[in-house]
């Protein structure tokens, strides 16, 4: 069994990285969004799709980093 403080540790870890990415991701998203809506041409509204896409891709990655946290905990423990 993992060492109680390390486990806390990595715990507390793991929400400061979500919560700091949900943080980021919906200042990107506001900037995409600004982006998309001043578009002049086809290719900048691409450009303002493509960074809001990446940003959720970018926010799934950490909201999976924190599922796997929970499934190695429930594993060990």
């Amino acid at each position: 069994m993992p060492d109680a403080p390390l486990m806390g540790a990595v715990t507390h870890l793991t929400a400061l990285l979500t919560d700091l990415a949900g943080g980021v991701f919906t200042l990107v998203m506001v900037y995409g969004a600004l982006r998309f809506m001043l578009a002049h041409n086809p290719r900048a509204v691409d450009s303002a799709k493509s960074l809001m896409g990446r940003a959720a891709i970018g926010l799934g990655l950490v909201l999976m980093v924190d599922v796997l946290r929970q499934v190695i905990q429930f594993v060990v423990s």
